[in-house]
């Protein structure tokens, strides 16, 4: 069962800080307590009692996730006409894909193909598309109608599992797999650079061919070589292969990358589209390896295929070289509307103050200080005033609100499921309604979850209404005896935890990365375990225990203070080592150490984690705001880089 008892107990502090009319109300507290009693009796095999409690609670807004819970714990007993006609019945909500699944998983490992048929509807797990196409083939003994689904599992840049495998046998056997299937596929597989596979998939193409995919592979393993001797007609998959040789060898030699461009261009039909993006990837790699050239061929780009990412690299090269006069340059080609962006405003001042004209400058960082913002606090910083934070508290009806937690069927479905500890769910049923509300319903939505403690939500919610200004809920200070004891314990700045926790995971205690990290610091199982061995303690369960805050943030808090000794006290560093590791950090602070702290921020090659740090940075400044409740705060956390050869 997904939902344990663990999460579920949660409801006695989640219950205490709801608002004492609702806290209060003797029928949504005893709908509660059954609810939870029954899961109870679920988990111990007390069908009796659980059956007992369910009928108690018969017109509770979640009692149906009960009858869910039931059926996802008795799949291998329950009728499956009993399963099919609940799926059906709540086929909009937010169990339903889970259960499906769970359900499809097992009639397939019980080779129970027709109810599998019967039960099936679209789905993304690989595993499952592919027992689908078995179950056709055991009850049918064929797949015509369902060709499109079995190429669209063939086409992909990696090996399929095995379930797959009668699928594909099915699709060679009657030879559906064409030369331009495998080419599609190859193509893939090259970008996930497989080479095994796409020496597999070779295979099944004509002797000419094959000698070209092979091509492809020498041209991945030795670009330089298979550059200068390739002289295959043009065609799409030569012009597929010289770009690939062509990305690859700019990581090594971005001037031979150049010139070998410049002669394949005369010799190759690339579109328009190919054309703009090797010239861009070119260029990044000139301007991160600080190549002289790079200069020279920003001056040369198409104006046509100037983008974000080549006005974000041409912005960085200038600031590297500290050539002002060139920033001015650059910003002066821009739109009136890009002109206007906070970023540009802010190096636009910092130019003309290096430039001499003073003036002009302080004006310009006068206007921009008025912005609660990164480029807004460094601009306060330039002229030594404090920052400007212009909250404004969200004021809604009490109509509306009654409205939503009265009259809202899902507004109030989400409610209770957050409340009972079925946090997956609620936020599923929230995302849907949102969608439904006015902005004043959004207003009213975004406070009331922030009463309810729900701070993940609210912040999504306000954010969503257009609301920017309400500081309480876009940055409260939920867990606050938890991150002051850990913070003071780790000697670390109270707001710069708070900042973080808000950039990982804004406040969402059970938050999961693709990547696997979890909880309200992000913190990956192997860190964390490391983290405990330092503390000397013992997780059971890594996985629940970095679910649980007290846990989660006394670790995170033991891992930013490493990344802060490891990084000499230099916060943004340290910011920029927990969100991309300690390698690049180190790597980026030799890079451009010493330069001016804004510079070096501007200059983080990747664009989220440079986004990360400019937000951690700002948001620790209005979370000491909201402390201290006054402006007179601290400045952003940025010093010079001391590396070797420092003169200041």
């Amino acid at each position: 069962m997904r939902t344990t008892i663990f999460y579920i107990l949660s409801i006695s502090f989640l219950l205490g800080s709801l608002p004492t009319a609702q806290a209060n109300n003797k029928y949504w507290l005893q709908q509660r307590w059954h609810f939870k009693d029954a899961v109870g009796a679920l988990e111990k095999e007390d069908l009796k009692a659980f059956k007992r409690l369910s009928a108690q609670i018969e017109d509770y807004p979640i009692a149906h996730y009960l009858r869910y819970l039931y059926l996802e714990s008795h799949l291998e007993t329950e009728k499956a006409e009993t399963l099919l006609a609940f799926l059906e019945q709540y086929k909009d909500s937010p169990f339903v894909q889970p259960l499906r699944e769970a359900w499809l998983s097992q009639l397939a490992k019980k080779r129970d193909w027709k109810t599998f048929i019967a039960a099936y509807t679209p789905q993304e797990d690989t595993i499952l598309r592919c027992y689908y196409l078995q179950a056709h083939l055991h009850t049918q003994g064929h797949i015509k109608g369902q060709l499109d689904e079995a190429k669209d599992l063939w086409v992909v840049g990696k090996s399929q599992p095995d379930e797959c495998d009668s699928a594909f046998k099915y699709l060679y056997d009657n030879e559906i797999i064409t030369n331009q299937l495998r080419w599609e596929r190859i193509r893939l597989v090259m970008q996930n650079r497989k080479l095994g596979l796409a020496r597999f998939i070779a295979k099944g193409l004509s002797k000419t061919d094959q000698k070209l995919a092979k091509r492809w592979r020498l041209m991945y393993t030795n670009p330089a070589r298979e550059l200068k001797k390739f002289k295959h007609p043009d065609s799409p998959i030569a012009r597929e292969i010289v770009l690939h040789g062509l990305k690859r060898l700019a990581y090594k030699n971005v001037v031979r990358a150049y010139n070998y461009w410049q002669d394949y261009q005369k010799r190759y039909a690339f579109t328009e589209a190919a054309k703009m993006e090797m010239f861009q990837h070119i260029i990044l790699r000139g301007v991160r390896q600080k190549h002289p050239k790079a200069a020279q061929w920003l001056e040369e780009v198409d104006p046509n295929f100037v983008d974000e990412t080549i006005k974000q690299a041409m912005l960085q090269f200038a600031l590297a070289q500290q050539d002002w006069q060139a920033v001015i340059k650059l910003i002066s080609s821009l739109s009136v509307a890009e002109q206007n962006e906070l970023k540009w405003q802010y190096w636009l001042a910092r130019a003309l103050e290096k430039t001499g004209h003073t003036d002009d400058a302080e004006q310009q960082f006068q206007d921009l200080s008025q912005n609660r913002h990164y480029y807004g606090f460094l601009a306060a910083d330039r002229l030594g005033k404090p920052y400007s934070f212009q909250p404004e508290s969200l004021t809604v009806s009490k109509y509306i609100k009654n409205q939503l937690v009265e009259n809202n069927a899902a507004v109030i479905r989400a409610r209770e499921l957050y409340i009972v500890g079925l946090t997956a769910f609620a936020r599923e049923e929230w995302q849907a309604v949102l969608p439904t509300l006015t902005t004043e319903e959004l207003e009213a939505a975004a406070v009331l979850a922030h009463e309810w403690g729900w701070h993940d939500k609210a912040i999504a919610t306000i954010f969503k209404a257009g609301h920017y200004n309400d500081l309480k809920i876009r940055f409260p200070l939920p867990f606050y005896d938890t991150v002051l004891t850990q913070a003071q314990a780790q000697g670390l700045e109270f707001a710069y935890v708070y900042a973080i926790i808000r950039q990982e995971s804004a406040f969402q205690t059970d938050a999961r990365s693709t990547a696997g990290a979890l909880g309200l610091m992000q913190l990956m199982p192997r860190t964390a375990k490391q983290m405990a061995r330092q503390r000397k303690m013992k997780l059971k369960n890594t996985g629940e225990s970095l679910l649980v805050p007290d846990i989660n943030v006394l670790l995170g808090t033991t891992y930013l203070r490493e990344m802060l000794n490891k990084f000499g006290g230099h916060y943004p560093l340290a910011a920029a080592a927990y969100n991309a590791g300690p390698k690049r950090a180190k790597r980026w602070a030799k890079k451009y150490g010493c330069l001016s702290p804004d510079i070096w921020v501007e200059l983080i090659p990747f664009d989220q984690t440079r986004d990360y740090v400019q937000r951690v940075l700002s948001y620790t400044s209005v979370f000491e705001y909201q402390m201290v409740g006054h402006p007179q705060v601290k400045p952003m956390l940025l010093d010079v880089i001391q590396t070797k050869g420092c003169t200041r």
